[in-house]
């Protein structure tokens, strides 16, 4: 997650020296990094639940003994 961050905000203080923009390639970079970091914080997320979630019903069915339909 810090490289999702770090490497856009990098490239975008990169180009704005070398282009002499100064805030816009910078700025630039920030959003991006902060929604790719965003994008991988919910993928993980999500990731965790649908884990714990199938777990649940694991655990359910050896204590019922039978598979309850969904």
């Amino acid at each position: 997650m810090l490289f999702s961050l770090l490497i856009p905000l990098l490239a975008g203080i990169w180009l704005d020296k070398r282009l002499g923009t100064a805030p816009l390639f910078i700025l630039i970079g920030a959003v991006l990094g902060i929604l790719a970091a965003t994008v991988g914080v919910a993928r993980m997320t999500l990731r965790t639940f649908s884990v714990a979630i199938g777990q649940d019903s694991d655990q359910q069915v050896e204590a019922n003994g039978k598979e309850e339909p969904e």
